[in-house]
């Protein structure tokens, strides 16, 4: 271990610094998938395909990202040493503010070494669950009871992750925090602290309270961009009370948002958070190289199509052309062309099928998805977002419409012509003189005739047509040999039943 980590149990309690090649292995994540799968009814499959939502592949922004969590998680604890005489003379000044009811403003800081980090992407490309899946790999909650044979009692929460309120309100994210908190930890104060008439200062300072009573090691605040929407100053309230989470009791602050927090992140906050020495992670969609192409040759052998469709450059060109690298868009892209193959019968696609689909499924991103593939920044500065793909919306449709199809299809039957012909196939008649037999017994009655007595007629009309059959080699037991109807029963050949 590191030498400044040793004799902090908030950091010896953690997982082992994990390897790059560790963090591909522990967060790849494979769907189940059996080829024989494709043999399966079409209602089975549909459930199947949603499989792909779970299939994980991950990248290289996954391994920064996790490198800066674990960092962040460390440098955050270094000086949060509950051994110290520093940790019990911050929550005894925590206890104070709420007594005095001073304001989050007047609790002292402390020495921090702490380094949080802002992930700024367009809307689909992996940012949340990829923090999330990165998260899971360390323990939430941890319970210690003793230290190096020294008692010392208390619950160390690894993360928290929050989502930042529609409205920019502090006071919201507040109770976010204690909802997360009681979820995390097995505790109430949710409903301690939302019932009574408690100010937002006070608030704040019973939340700064709760993460060093806690030790939680990294705050994870997600929809960051939801502070374009708050009012009155809300959204520079926030920033700074997030600064002052930093810089106080050493908090890591992780915020994750789209391009429409950037303009959010200018300025004052920028500058407030100079120190933090990890920087800001800008995730672009993907380009179309080879890490693309490993993501889609992973992502291909999950079909529930009859037919397998095999990979190539020409699917792969389509599907980044059709997506622009945006991982939500291709795996769900890919999804619904699966649909629409297994629903219209044809059980397999082609790249103009996935063209298709993207022109039918796409057209709430298409403004968007055009202005990238121009490349033409003015364009896509137009577009602070995108709007999440969902295939339910296409489900639902089929759903609604489906079942009538099947039931016409089911109720649809052959014509007395068309099992005749089907009929005389059976027995050998070559085409196309069953059609001209068939059709010509028919036409000879003015009644309507049934499937086995147009049948004994057109095969009589063809023994005699052709005295030359019975020349056929004398080795096959061939029904050409019969000269009669009769013969044809008596060989079990034919079943009046199924007339």
């Amino acid at each position: 271990m590191i030498p400044e980590y040793q004799g902090n149990p908030l950091i010896e309690a953690l997982p082992d610094i994990w390897s790059g090649g560790q963090v591909i292995q522990m967060l790849s994540e494979k769907a189940a998938y059996n080829n024989g799968e494709r043999k399966l009814d079409m209602q089975y499959r549909m459930h199947c395909i949603y499989r792909l939502f779970r299939y994980f592949q991950p990248l290289e922004q996954h391994i920064d990202i996790e490198q800066r969590i674990s960092r962040s998680i460390r440098q955050g604890y270094l000086y949060r040493n509950p051994l110290t005489p520093e940790y019990a003379a911050g929550l005894a000044d925590g206890y104070a503010a709420m007594k005095d009811k001073t304001g989050y403003h007047a609790l002292h800081g402390v020495k921090s070494a702490a380094s949080g980090f802002t992930i700024i992407g367009v809307s689909g490309v992996g940012k949340s669950t990829a923090v999330e899946k990165i998260l899971s790999l360390y323990p939430q909650r941890i319970v210690h009871t003793r230290y190096r044979e020294m008692p010392l009692a208390f619950t160390q929460l690894v993360w928290l992750k929050l989502d930042c309120p529609h409205d920019g309100s502090l006071k919201q994210l507040c109770y976010q925090f204690f909802y997360a908190l009681d979820l995390a930890a097995g505790t109430d104060y949710f409903q301690q602290y939302t019932k009574g008439r408690y100010s937002l200062d006070m608030l704040l300072i019973i939340m700064t309270q709760l993460v060093r009573q806690f030790q939680i090691g990294i705050l994870v605040i997600d929809e960051i961009q939801h502070l374009s929407e708050a009012k009155g100053g809300g959204s520079d309230k926030m920033l700074n009370f997030f600064v002052t989470l930093v810089n106080t009791i050493g908090l890591p602050v992780v915020m994750i948002g789209t391009t429409k927090a950037m303009s959010i992140l200018q300025g004052e906050f920028r500058q407030a958070r100079r120190g933090s020495g990890q920087g800001d992670l800008i995730w672009d969609r993907m380009k179309n190289d080879a890490a693309w192409q490993v993501f889609v040759k992973s992502m291909w052998r999950y079909q529930w199509t009859k037919n397998s469709v095999p990979y190539s450059d020409e699917m792969v060109n389509m599907l980044y052309d059709e997506s622009q690298g945006i991982i939500d868009i291709a795996v769900k892209l890919y999804a619904i062309v699966q649909i629409e193959a297994i629903t219209n019968g044809v059980e397999s696609f082609s790249a103009s099928d996935i063209h298709k689909v993207a022109e039918k499924k796409l057209g709430l991103v298409k403004p968007m998805l055009d202005a990238l593939r121009s490349g033409d920044r003015k364009k896509i500065l137009r577009y602070e977002d995108i709007t999440p793909v969902s295939i339910e919306d296409y489900l639902s449709a089929y759903q609604a419409v489906k079942p009538e199809i099947q039931e016409k299809t089911t109720e649809k039957k052959l014509t007395v012509l068309e099992q005749t012909v089907v009929k005389l196939l059976e027995v050998d008649v070559d085409p196309p003189v069953e059609k001209r037999l068939a059709g010509k017994v028919i036409a000879s009655h003015k009644n309507p005739v049934s499937v086995c007595e147009a049948f004994k007629e057109a095969y009589r009309l063809y023994i005699s047509e052709a005295p030359d059959m019975q020349k056929t080699e004398e080795s096959r037991e061939d029904l050409r040999k019969s000269d009669s109807y009769e013969d044809i029963k008596r060989k079990g050949l034919v079943d009046e039943t199924e007339w």
